[in-house]
């Protein structure tokens, strides 16, 4: 008889410590289950990698690494076998710090050593963030269950951190970097050959802007000597330079071209005509930093690409002054800027939509135009000047990427291409497009000659054309300049 009774207690003892060790047991998964998803929902580590501001997060998924670069895309590869799907994205990119490292003798070692530098600590962040919100989420779940004890919570904490730590260990030891050498692109980022080599075209054009210009200054003088000779004197004592700029899509190098123009020409402004920016992402507007070394005015007449947003971080640049229905004065030249009344960067609105809406507009423009009287009008779309022909003398405008002059109804209409080289669209389409720019010579409110400026590649091919402006009615007087660096 006491044998039977041991035996039932025993065996009573025996169910009821297995029945604890699955209930904690089942703790503990629902703990680890709940820490898994607390990680790809709400863990992000952010910091600065070379000259950018990278997050860093993992989630639940194929054993992949991501690197988002927007707007271009990303890109992919099988980096590991456990399944976590780890992302880093460039969320800012420094465009003062990366003109630094640019300046730098070995830039791309410099780099690999700031982003090796940054990195480790951004990492081993965002390893004891996950662990942290692992326990904290597992330790939840415990405490929720019925009939809760603070074992439980303590359990689906140790569950939780186990087991994101186990998933990211895994990942750790069993990753493969060489997998990027079969990485998958998406985005405009399929294109990576090209975007790889006009990079490094790009980059090696800044060590030769400088050269570039100076030749270019040289090549101008003559220039001057034979438009002298041809209007029989030089063009005036009250001169007024004015260097027309536009479309530079968000390239810095562009405005790199555009300041030491102004420098070396000693112009009186700078007037973009629009689409300093091109994707309408707010990080674009960081640009008006570089705008601001510009040591002269910088007149801006917002185009297409360039955001609400953007419009009001660049107007607020010390040196820029927003035009969109209001007049500066150069000198003695009073010029008129209108606004793209579109933004078409995202693509919610169509092409046709835009240039109708702009059609509409124009009567709108002539009449401020008939009213306020300017020497030029500035646009981005020559379209939404089309209506003021023959009420202002001058329209300078550009969204064309391309140099045009004509004179309609006694206006004289002129087009600049794109000082920006197509800007960030030829990081990722090798155009072989030029830089352009031009400078307008005014002599009290009449314009008298235009110098245009190509610059080609980093071979140094450049061409430089002085026209002088005839009046309605008189033949253009034309000297040509064109050349390559030694």
């Amino acid at each position: 008889m006491l044998q039977g009774r041991l035996f039932r207690a025993l065996s009573g003892w025996d169910h009821g410590g297995v029945r604890r060790g699955l209930a904690y047991l089942l703790v503990a998964l629902l703990g680890a289950a709940a820490g898994l998803l607390a990680l790809g929902a709400v863990t992000t580590a952010q910091g600065r990698v070379g000259p950018g501001r990278v997050a860093v997060r993992a989630h639940l998924g194929a054993g992949r690494t991501e690197l988002r670069l927007p707007p271009l895309g990303q890109i992919s590869a099988a980096t590991h076998a456990f399944p976590v799907t780890l992302t880093g994205q460039v969320d800012e990119v420094s465009i003062e710090r990366l003109q630094d490292l640019l300046k730098d003798d070995a830039p791309a070692d410099r780099l690999r050593s700031e982003v090796s530098a940054d990195l480790e600590p951004l990492v081993r962040s965002f390893a004891w963030r996950a662990l942290a919100v692992a326990a904290g989420a597992g330790a939840l779940a415990g405490a929720l269950l019925p009939r809760r004890r603070w074992t439980h919570a303590l359990t689906g904490s140790a569950g939780a951190v186990v087991a994101v730590a186990v998933l990211l260990g895994g990942a750790w030891r069993g990753y493969d970097a060489e997998a990027f050498e079969r990485a998958r692109f998406e985005g405009p980022l399929e294109r990576a050959p090209s975007l790889l080599a006009t990079v490094r075209r790009h980059v090696d054009d800044i060590a030769v802007v400088r050269k570039r210009v100076q030749a270019l200054g040289d090549q101008v003088a003559e220039l001057y000597s034979v438009a002298s000779s041809q209007t029989g004197g030089p063009l005036g004592g009250d001169e007024t330079r004015i260097l027309h700029i536009s479309d530079i899509h968000s390239n810095p190098l562009g405005l790199e071209v555009t300041r030491r123009l102004a420098e070396h020409f000693k112009v009186a402004a700078i007037l973009d005509t629009g689409d300093l920016t091109s994707f309408g992402l707010p990080v674009e507007g960081r640009i008006g930093d570089l705008v601001g070394t510009m040591g002269v005015p910088y007149l801006l007449v917002p185009g297409n690409h360039d955001s609400t947003e953007n419009r009001r971080t660049l107007a607020a640049v010390h040196n820029v002054q927003l035009l969109d229905g209001t007049v500066a004065d150069v000198g003695s030249v009073h010029i008129l800027g209108v606004g793209d009344p579109t933004f078409t960067a995202t693509n919610e609105v169509s092409t046709d939509e835009a240039e109708a809406t702009k059609r509409a507009r124009a009567p709108d423009v002539a009449a401020r135009s008939e009213a306020l009287r300017p020497d030029v009008l500035a646009v981005h779309d020559p379209v939404l000047g089309e209506a003021s022909q023959g009420h202002v003398p001058l329209i300078v405008a550009g969204h064309l990427h391309k140099n045009t002059a004509a004179r309609k109804d006694g206006t004289l209409v002129l087009t600049v291409g794109s000082t920006g080289a197509t800007g960030l669209g030829s990081f990722t389409v090798d155009t072989g497009s030029p830089y352009e720019a031009e400078l307008l010579h005014f002599v009290g409110h009449d314009l008298v000659a235009v110098d245009r400026i190509d610059l080609h590649g980093v071979g140094g091919a450049f061409r430089v054309e002085r026209q002088i402006v005839p009046q309605p009615g008189e033949a253009p007087e034309l000297a040509t300049q064109e050349g390559r660096l030694p």
